[in-house]
């Protein structure tokens, strides 16, 4: 009896250790997807802001994560689709245009969801001709959305029939709710470039010269057009404030949006004058209002956190003291100098934040090389956190790196009590977004 008792006790512990075994290589394969999609959206970030050379980092990388013979980004035209950008074996195709009725890219605008395609030749939803033009045999495709928006899909294909796993679905969904931003990003740079191409006053087809371009940034810097407002960070377990977020916003109707003016400041050099502008009007508000019990914010380009004499501010150490978030306004040429300038402050009193943690190439190496205190976790990686795994897994990464290494985390965008709920219970510390307060004169705050 002992024999066969034995004998199953080890099948038993067999199948267990099988069992073990296949749930850690499918959690190791998880984490190293999400490292690998992680990696491409910091590519696809690092392509900057010229709308082109985004769509087409975003088919490239998409295809090589599916292991796809092509992938491209149709962008909705009116009742069509346009091939907009392609790579692989659809680069050839970019331009042609579809009815978004009868095809699998209207379809998933429609539901709004990722479909898949097994095979083309017996899918009724496809357009067949289509698919034969551009060698498409099965597919994935899945929505893009831009601030809430659907402005197209993402389509990966292969020319082989039932090419793609569930793992190949997951990487795809992931990568297209993590690219939302950047594409927002290039997309409201596209749109600032063309009304900057024409100007206040200019004829439909002028381009403003540099100094036009100069004398716009002056007028908005000295005629009264910045004004600071400011958004609570609270802590999420008890929604205690414990600092605010300055916060800049221009003068309306003088054509283009706060991040339009900072990137067109910076074309023109004149990124550390306009941001000068802003930290002085966020002073003056600080000093004159009420003394409020926090930390207060301020945003700092690279640029600006080398140059700007931060030891001309008021001292606030009494009331929370200062933080200085570094933003993506100008690139970094001297990461050592940039260092050795963050641990001067740092022996000063301030504190150092990153901006918009794992929404991009710059804000992740900013993390790893600059040793801050703060690190705050982007709107992309926040917004539906309780509805979409994905994200859950990417900011607990994240939140075990800050724990390792005693960063303190933000993170940004809070819209919703469920987002409250699951950032809490994935034990991040601090947040801000709607849910808490918008952004406002301090006096109102």
């Amino acid at each position: 009896m002992d024999e066969p008792s034995t004998a199953t006790g080890n099948i038993v512990a067999r199948s267990r250790g099988k069992a073990r075994q296949s749930a850690g290589d499918a959690e190791r394969n998880a984490m190293s997807d999400l490292w690998d999609i992680i990696a491409a959206q910091s590519e696809i970030a690092n392509a900057g802001l010229d709308l082109d050379r985004v769509v087409d980092a975003i088919t490239r990388k998409a295809q090589v994560l599916t292991g796809s013979t092509g992938a491209v980004v149709e962008m909705l035209h009116g009742p069509d689709l346009v091939y907009w950008s392609g790579s692989g074996s659809v680069r050839e195709h970019i331009g042609v245009r579809i009815p978004a009725i009868g095809s699998l890219s209207g379809l998933c605008v429609a539901k709004g969801a990722l479909l898949v395609c097994t095979d083309s030749e017996s899918d009724p939803r496809v357009n067949i001709a289509a698919c034969r033009r551009v060698g498409l045999r099965s597919a994935l495709v899945t929505p893009l959305h831009c601030e809430g928006e659907l402005v197209g899909v993402l389509k990966v294909l292969s020319n082989r029939a039932d090419a793609y796993s569930q793992r190949h679905v997951a990487m795809l969904e992931t990568l297209a709710s993590f690219i939302g931003s950047t594409l927002n990003s290039a997309l409201e740079h596209a749109k600032l470039r063309d009304a900057l191409s024409r100007g206040s006053h200019a004829e439909p087809d002028a381009k403003p010269s540099l100094d036009e371009e100069r004398a716009r940034i002056s007028d908005l810097i000295h005629g009264g057009g910045v004004s600071p407002v400011f958004q609570p960070i609270v802590e999420l377990a008890s929604r205690r404030i414990v600092g605010f977020e300055a916060l800049s916003r221009f003068a309306a109707g003088m054509h283009a949006p706060a991040d339009g003016w900072f990137e067109a400041a910076t074309r023109v050099g004149m990124c550390l004058d306009l941001e000068t502008a802003c930290i002085s009007s966020i002073v003056a508000a600080v000093s004159r209002g009420p003394q409020r019990h926090g930390y207060i914010s301020l945003n700092a380009s690279p640029m600006t956190l080398m140059e700007y004499d931060f030891g001309l501010l008021p001292d606030r150490s009494a009331h929370g003291g200062w933080v200085l978030e570094i933003t993506e306004h100008s690139e970094v040429d001297d990461y050592t100098a940039l260092a050795g300038r963050v641990q001067a402050l740092q022996r000063a009193g301030f504190r150092i934040a990153i901006d918009d943690a794992g929404a991009g190439y710059a804000s992740l190496r900013h993390v790893l090389r600059l040793s801050p205190d703060i690190v705050k976790l982007d709107i992309s990686i926040t917004r539906d956190i309780d509805k979409i795994v994905k994200h859950q897994q990417l900011a607990a990464a994240i939140i075990s790196f800050s724990r390792d290494t005693g960063i303190e985390l933000v993170a940004e965008g809070i819209e919703t009590e469920a987002e409250r709920d699951t950032l809490a219970a994935l034990r991040v510390p601090y947040g801000q977004g709607y849910l808490f307060g918008k952004p406002l004169p301090l006096a109102y705050g």
